[in-house]
Order: structure tokens, then sequence, then C-alpha cells
């Protein structure tokens, strides 16, 4: 999934305007995809694609360049299907 993320105190978040958190293990990959550190980040508000662990929780987070960005990427919006 895609969001923009805001680290406000690790591992709390801000996806999407709406409070998250970072799962304890949870690994963030900067633009070089090199590790980086929640505590750098705290303040800013960053473009990601994100996924998830069973609890709901964020797990792997990918920091996006400008350029991946501008792509369209599939599954940017949510799509709900409900079936009774």
């Amino acid at each position: 999934m895609r969001g923009e993320l805001e680290i406000t105190t690790p591992p709390q978040v801000l996806l999407d305007g709406k409070t998250d958190q970072l799962s304890p293990g949870a690994r963030i990959h900067g633009t070089n995809n090199l590790l980086v550190l929640s505590g750098t980040l705290v303040g800013q508000t960053l473009w990601v694609n994100y996924t998830r662990e069973i609890g709901g929780t964020l797990s792997e987070v990918w920091i996006l360049t400008d350029a991946e960005i501008a792509l369209e990427r599939a599954g940017t919006k949510p799509k709900r299907f409900f079936f009774f």
C-alpha cells in the first residue's frame, strides 16, 4: 500500500492523518534502500509504500523518491468488496 507517513513519537505515527503504530521489529528503508531509524524522521511527512503484520501494525516501510511518487501504483487506493 502507499500513504503519507509522519513519525510523531516512535513507535506512534500518523498514516494518512490517522494514528497508527510501527511494529516492534519495523524496518524503515530510506530512498537509497538503507535502513533509517524512526527517531531521525520525527516531524517529517513522507510518502511511503508499506506492509502490515497480521496484527495490523506497520512492519516494512519504504520512503519514496520524487520519481517513485509520480508513478501510479496498483493498490494506492484501497478497494473494499463485500460479499454476502
